[in-house]
């Protein structure tokens, strides 16, 4: 019988059974990749050996016996098992975590059907190491070849995201049923998770989240709470604010000056003499006098003026006809402009403002009463001059 140990050194030249490989014995990429020196030589010295010892007669039946597996094996081996083609329906999401490497996304495929199998697609992330993932939820077809599973997988188009556009100026109410309605997100979840200011680090003496919700474009991993769409907003409000240069111990201020100033002008340039003309009454002692705060607390918030009965009414505590200073609260969710027409108001002795053209937010500034009555007279015909203005008055 042939000594065993000369067969081994002939046949360790021969690759073993292909196995799906696990993460302990799986080569690295630069391993995998380079070939080993003199390696085809090897491989061909061993088939002839394996020729030869098979004519010879003697061992040809022990050489069967011990290596007879591996040598089917090693001609009868094949490409791993791939699909053809973009694949079909139905769609499958599948979830690239951080931190996962390739081997791990590889395992996710063919685990879920995007993919027949581990090793076609690891075998192509082998081959190319410039090939990386951002983590995220990406919505994938069954039965995807490998390669056009690892092209979807790094198209931005494939991720699924909920998203949301919280538009200036909104009320914090709106903006929750905006996130119900585009995000479906349950509505009675945001009320409850908007609840409590101090679980956000927030302190408000209105007791409410209004003004501290910024208003932006997010999105969000599918699954996403509540909670955690409120807290991403707060403190995106909060960054705002830093980035403006105001003290924390300022904030709450700033805010209700700038969702005052939101509400009341219409243009942006005007802001910032919006923001003089509240700034300019509070230094006089004079009411501010907004129709926006009074509408906040009725809820009739798209109207344009009040009611004589609404501005004598002492029951509403954002009154600021009947109550001095500021309201107790911001009345909006005010946009980076805005707090930054509250922190660098205009120059200027305006104490009073009216828009004259409610189609295009054409705003006039006055000095005195008396200016500021012909301005109101402009408005007035404004509204007169046809239905279609009368509509926006």
């Amino acid at each position: 019988m042939p000594d065993d140990s000369n067969f081994d050194e002939i046949f360790n030249t021969l690759p073993g059974e292909r196995k799906p490989a696990v993460s302990e014995d799986l080569p690295s990429r630069r391993d995998t990749v380079r070939s080993a020196p003199g390696g085809r030589g090897k491989t061909v010295f061993a088939l002839f050996a394996i020729v030869i010892l098979l004519l010879s007669g003697g061992g040809a039946w022990w050489v069967w016996s011990e290596y007879g597996e591996r040598l089917v094996n090693y001609f009868a081996s094949e490409p791993p098992a791939d699909f053809e083609g973009g694949g079909a329906a139905p769609t499958i999401d599948v979830i690239v975590s951080p931190g996962d490497i390739g081997e791990t996304v590889a395992r996710k495929l063919a685990d879920v059907g995007v993919t027949a199998s581990f090793e076609a697609v690891y075998d192509l992330l082998l081959q190319d190491a410039t090939i990386t993932f951002q983590p995220g939820t990406y919505r994938l077809l069954t039965g995807m070849s490998a390669e056009s599973a690892l092209s979807a997988l790094r198209d931005s188009d494939n991720r699924v995201q909920v998203s949301f556009v919280i538009p200036e100026g909104v009320t914090m109410q709106r903006g929750l049923e905006i996130i119900a309605e585009q995000a479906s997100v349950p509505l009675e979840n945001l009320v409850d998770a908007v609840s409590e200011p101090a679980l956000y680090g927030v302190s408000n003496p209105a007791g409410s989240l209004e003004g501290y919700l910024f208003p932006a474009t997010y999105s969000f991993e599918p699954g996403v709470s509540a909670e955690e769409i409120v807290a991403r907003m707060v403190e995106e409000t909060k960054n705002r604010l830093i980035q403006a240069g105001v003290a924390e111990s300022d904030w709450h201020r700033v805010l209700t000056m700038a969702g005052l100033i939101q509400r009341e002008a219409r243009l942006e340039e005007d802001f910032y003499k919006a923001a003089r003309v509240f700034y300019n009454r509070l230094d006089v002692g004079m009411a501010l006098q907004s129709d926006a705060t009074v509408t906040y607390w009725t809820g009739l918030y798209d109207g344009v003026g009040t009611s004589d009965a609404d501005r004598a009414d002492e029951s509403n505590p954002y009154n600021t006809y009947v109550f001095p200073g500021l309201p107790p609260g911001p009345i909006s969710l005010p946009g980076d402009i805005a707090i930054d027409a509250a922190v660098n108001p205009a120059v200027g002795d305006w104490l009073y403002f009216v828009s004259v053209d409610l189609r295009t937010g054409e705003t006039v500034f006055s000095n005195t009463y008396a200016q500021h009555l012909v301005a109101v007279d402009q408005w007035l015909s404004w509204c007169r001059e046809s239905e279609e203005n009368g509509a926006y008055c």
